[in-house]
């Protein structure tokens, strides 16, 4: 294998494809029988491009809330679980929990905001009668290390370097 076609193949590998975001969610409840629990958890989607408006679909997503774990797997069916931006800046998240008993684990939606990430909500029941209290929302972005393309343009280099020296030897 020449050594322009080691490197290509090898900077090929070294591409990632879309860069996953990953985002914690932390929160505490502002109203109704559970004021004052605190919620925690994280979520994942594909990155959009800078600047972006709309929506994207959730990737990943799980929260602890009142004793029990919801998971992106337990959202309704059709909620169609997504993040959503204004400008690029994440608005919050849509998503819907009510397949089962109010009574033994909260039914749980997630509202994201309408201009702004302090405006999403989570809003619960625990009696089956309709919503019964809410919850302020906070997003941060977990970073996520990079790795600097120096990194990648030394492999390459030292790879160039030793196939040009086996080279010089075959000949």
């Amino acid at each position: 294998m020449s050594a322009v076609a080691l490197a290509a193949t090898l900077f090929a590998g070294l591409a990632a494809p879309a860069q996953a975001a990953l985002y914690r969610i932390d929160g505490v409840v502002d109203s109704g029988s559970l004021a004052g629990t605190a919620f925690s958890g994280s979520l994942g989607f594909d990155d959009p491009v800078a600047g972006f408006d709309g929506s994207v679909d959730l990737t990943g997503f799980t929260l602890d809330f009142a004793g029990h774990t919801y998971s992106l797997d337990m959202a309704d069916a059709g909620s169609l679980p997504v993040a959503w931006f204004s400008a690029g800046s994440l608005l919050g998240v849509d998503l819907l929990f009510s397949g089962g008993d109010p009574l033994s684990q909260p039914l749980l939606a997630l509202v994201a905001g309408f201009t702004e990430a302090s405006q999403a909500l989570l809003a619960y029941d625990t009696t089956g009668l309709g919503t019964e209290g809410y919850g302020s929302v906070v997003f941060t972005e977990v970073t996520q290390d990079v790795p600097e393309p120096a990194s990648a343009a030394l492999v390459m280099a030292a790879l160039a370097g030793a196939a040009l020296a086996r080279r010089r030897r075959q000949t």
